[in-house]
């Protein structure tokens, strides 16, 4: 976590660089497996490569059914550092990333580029991803307000195409608390244009419900 001059808190995740800099390249070649138009030897010889480089990491690799994920500590969770998250983490392939810095006000914002692994329409980002980054960004900026919750109901009005490959804004903030029902909003913008809005109804967890959720991932535990 570092201060910029602007007062603006950015949000830096610590992993290691050689697990970061191996996600890059495998974004790199996602993107160019949907782009390619190689002929069937090349893509013959690149499949070969690949395998080869999975044999590497398969020796080492984490049982699915017996070492899950950790639950996050809590300070990690209100810095937005969730290394393997789908939509944020900066070791997970399928991640734009999405970096964040926390405003002055506490709401967040991100600059990102969504990539072609992320079309939909020609030239335009997936609806759903949409979706994933707005849930991402909203229950991040709730977490941010100290009143993380989970989402309950989330509501996108897709104004334009966001495109890929060209530098997007996304902006969360928190509107409202009333006992457990948190609201938050959020907007995409590409070259000052409002792309996309939402709006969500997150639920704070009481402690039973969360010890019941734990409980139930144990459970699954055992039963594997």
């Amino acid at each position: 976590m570092t201060v910029t001059p602007s007062g603006s808190r950015t949000v830096y995740d610590e992993t290691e660089p050689a697990m970061v800099a191996l996600v890059a390249s495998l974004r790199e070649l996602m993107d160019a497996t949907v782009l390619t138009r190689a002929g069937d030897d090349v893509l013959a010889d690149v499949t070969a490569a690949v395998d080869a480089a999975r044999a590497t990491l398969a020796g080492a690799d984490r049982d699915l059914l017996v070492d899950r994920m950790p639950w996050p500590e809590a300070n990690k969770i209100v810095h937005g550092d969730r290394p393997h998250n789908p939509v944020m983490g900066p070791v997970n392939p399928l991640a734009p990333p999405v970096p964040l810095t926390i405003e002055p006000d506490g709401s967040i914002v991100s600059r990102l580029t969504m990539r072609p692994i992320h079309e939909g329409p020609p030239g335009g980002v997936h609806g759903g991803w949409v979706a994933a980054v707005f849930d991402q960004m909203l229950g991040v900026a709730n977490i941010v307000s100290g009143v993380g919750a989970m989402t309950a109901e989330l509501t996108i009005r897709y104004r334009k195409p966001t495109p890929i490959d060209v530098p997007l804004e996304i902006r969360a903030r928190t509107d409202s608390v009333d006992g457990r029902r948190v609201r938050s909003s959020g907007e995409i913008t590409a070259n000052a244009v409002v792309t996309a809005e939402a709006t969500g109804l997150f639920l704070l967890a009481t402690p039973e419900r969360m010890a019941e959720h734990r409980a139930h991932v144990e459970d699954n535990r055992d039963l594997s």
